[in-house]
């Protein structure tokens, strides 16, 4: 269950209830807390008797003067606090269970920058634009929260993505103690619903978390989806570099479940004669078919065009330009 603290504890940071109440405005608790059950709990934080009117006047004054509304606060208590780092070649994931709400994940895949999910089991924020910020923990008063930027509450179970810019902003300020907060007005209106990310533990965990990252292949699979592969002038031998892409095409090829084409086309500059170029733009595209069947691919798979200098992606008449031209393009296509 959810624990519901004030953003400035009014009993030290324990919490009041089990749940939220608005009529503490903290959150709704399900059910509500019977009025003698409360008497109980805040006569015993205040050492007074249950059972005098004192204590009830005490508990009527607190709730309708003393607390001011506050936000519908998610967060895991401090020494419930768990982080998790699991990954393979081709992402890596940070990721926190935030109690009663779901959880929150850093997500970096190959070839790409982190980026952060928030997922709910059942959101209570409404849709639209949210306020996102690195908080300080209560031990740390005096410290100044930090601005992340904004971010847009969907509905469903995802509940919200940011990209780099903001991740890296949230990642940022866990390292220096700070905790992530997502803040969204609630879909009952009236109350703000706060997600807070906790920073206990996030030192070691990011150790763990950049032991995966380090492991990562260097292509996205978007880029090995569509990639290029560069020879040198005249030649159609692989060089160590497209070798180390075509490793790394490789991993994609050997995970996917549906691939039904490898399609690759040989191009060249134009030096030379168009006959010549075309036997050269073939040689590069076979060049690069044989080294991927000798780690075992099967050959059914691949289609190839040869186009010689037909197609320039850029000017042949500088250096720079006919080096870009000297490639052979490759495609994975799946069902």
């Amino acid at each position: 269950m959810a624990q519901c603290y004030r953003k400035q504890p009014f009993f030290d940071t324990a919490p009041l209830v089990g749940g939220c109440t608005t009529a503490l405005k903290f959150l709704l608790p399900v059910p509500m807390i019977p009025a003698r059950e409360m008497c109980v709990r805040v006569s015993l934080i205040f050492g007074t008797n249950v059972e005098t009117p004192v204590t009830r006047a005490y508990l009527t004054v607190l709730l309708s003067v003393a607390l001011p509304a506050q936000a519908m606060t998610f967060q895991t208590r401090m020494e419930d606090v768990r982080w998790q780092v699991e990954g393979d070649q081709f992402a890596c994931r940070l990721s926190q269970s935030v109690a009663g709400y779901g959880e929150a994940t850093f997500v970096r895949r190959a070839g790409e920058r982190p980026a952060f999910g928030l997922t709910a089991w059942d959101n209570p924020m409404r849709p639209g634009p949210a306020q996102v910020f690195n908080e300080p923990p209560p031990w740390r008063p005096g410290t100044a929260a930090q601005p992340v930027g904004q971010g847009v509450v969907a509905n469903g179970s995802q509940a919200m993505l940011l990209p780099y810019e903001q991740a890296g902003r949230m990642l940022a300020g866990l390292a220096s103690g700070l905790q992530p907060t997502i803040m969204r007005s609630s879909l009952a209106g009236g109350e703000s619903v706060r997600v807070v990310v906790s920073s206990v533990g996030y030192q070691q965990a990011w150790v763990d978390y950049q032991a995966c990252v380090s492991k990562l292949l260097p292509i996205s699979a978007a880029q090995a989806e569509q990639s290029t592969i560069s020879f040198r002038s005249g030649g159609s031998v692989l060089s160590d570099d497209a070798k180390s892409m075509l490793d790394a095409v490789l991993q994609y090829i050997q995970a996917a479940d549906q691939l039904n084409e490898i399609v690759l086309d040989g191009h060249s500059d134009n030096q030379g004669n168009r006959l010549d170029n075309r036997e050269l733009s073939r040689q590069r595209a076979l060049a690069v078919r044989d080294y991927l069947m000798e780690k075992g691919v099967d050959e059914s798979l691949f289609s190839m065009r040869f186009h010689g200098d037909r197609y320039p992606i850029a000017s042949n008449r500088t250096a720079e330009g006919r080096a870009a031209n000297r490639r052979v393009m490759l495609r994975l296509q799946y069902n």
